[in-house]
């Protein structure tokens, strides 16, 4: 407070902040949704998405019914398939598949053996349900996958495959980095924290303005000595920082413990890149806020862009999958740069020195789109 008794900016400031997290604490609603979608929204995605064929419901059809027919069913087992039928006819096979009862049927003709013996060949068939497009053809590879190896194994034993017959082979011996044994739930529940941070960033400070438009609270603030912009960065600061403390608890009670997700980078530089982060997406808030008129709009409005948001991150699809015109507005979309920063720093443990460029664009937007909604909530409000 200034000798003329009005309050300066910092103490305006802090007052206002007061008032947002005693609302926030207010509004029990709020708070069991964010700590819902931080916790166990997280967990439930990371342990419900798995892209691999687990257990997938397989019949066998073996018309053969010879050792090696019976070798080659065997070997459609879990935990990549779980065999539910043995058939006797194809009436059988096709009453499966339609009922949903199996989801893919290996098929092994007459002579299967015989071919085997006489022709060193043999084919056999696979039905699938294609309903689940990209299951479906996972399942297809595993199978391929089992017969071609069986089919080595079947040469060797049969001294069909010695060292002088056997063609020139390349060894593929892969190295994984930074997840070595490819756990989905790394990568699920990764992603689905980054885009609970990105709904509640922009939901949270849309929401708080909306209420106080339809509450007529907005009125009430605008004649009193503070500024629009005031009120604007406080909305923002408050919600920010109900994030950052959300994100943190996610990491230290889900992420880390249930899934075991190895640290590996600097907290304090995910916590910068957090903050740039959800500064870009508030301010994005505040724009909707001053664009809806009630909650109910605000909701429909945030669900509306939060697809494309999502989209051009990259997170959904490859930015190398993309038309080039898309591809190009990646680079305007702040999440991207932080699905950058954030999966190299939690993952690879990589510094500043190389995240620099990331960080630099994710400042760059975060600045801009403050500015924009900043002179929209100005303007509407003033």
């Amino acid at each position: 407070m200034n000798k003329s008794g009005i309050k300066t900016a910092p103490a305006r400031l802090g007052a206002l902040l007061r008032k947002e997290y005693l609302q926030f604490w207010r509004d029990r609603s709020l708070i069991y949704i964010v700590l819902y979608v931080f916790t166990l929204e997280i967990y439930l995605a990371g342990n419900g998405f798995n892209i691999e064929v687990r257990n997938y419901p397989t019949a066998i059809f073996d018309r053969d019914r010879t050792q090696w027919s019976v070798q080659l069913a065997e070997k459609f087992r879990q935990p990549y398939f779980r065999v539910t039928e043995n058939i006797a006819d194809d009436a059988a096979m096709v009453d499966l598949l339609n009922r949903g009862a199996v989801s893919l049927a290996v098929v092994i003709p007459h002579g299967f053996a015989r071919s085997l013996m006489e022709k060193n060949q043999a084919a056999i068939q696979v039905v699938t349900d294609g309903t689940l497009s990209n299951t479906s053809l996972l399942a297809l590879g595993y199978a391929d996958q089992i017969t071609q190896t069986y089919a080595l194994e079947l040469g060797r034993r049969l001294g069909r495959l010695d060292s002088h017959r056997e063609r020139p082979q390349v060894e593929l011996k892969p190295r994984v980095l930074y997840n070595p044994n490819q756990k989905a739930q790394w990568f699920a529940g990764l992603i689905e924290l980054f885009s609970v941070i990105t709904l509640v960033s922009l939901l949270l400070p849309a929401a708080a303005m909306v209420r106080e438009k339809e509450a007529g609270t907005i009125e009430q603030l605008l004649v009193t000595p503070v500024r629009p912009v005031e009120i604007m960065a406080a909305k923002i600061i408050s919600m920010a920082s109900i994030v950052l403390a959300a994100s943190l608890c996610s990491l230290f009670l889900i992420i880390f413990p249930v899934f075991a997700l190895p640290w590996r980078g600097n907290l304090g530089l995910f916590l910068s890149a957090t903050a740039l982060y959800v500064f870009s997406a508030t301010g994005v808030g505040m724009l909707i806020a001053t664009i809806c008129r009630n909650l109910p709009q605000t909701v429909l409005f945030v669900i509306m862009i939060i697809g494309p948001i999502l989209f051009l991150s990259g997170s959904w699809t490859p930015i190398e999958a993309m038309p080039p015109l898309l591809g190009y507005l990646t680079y305007i979309s702040p999440l991207k740069h932080y699905l950058n920063i954030a999966y190299s720093i939690l993952l690879k443990g990589a510094g500043l020195v190389t995240l620099w460029p990331d960080f630099l664009q994710l400042t760059i937007l975060g600045f801009v789109l403050f500015a924009v909604s900043a002179w929209q909530f100005r303007r509407k409000f003033s």
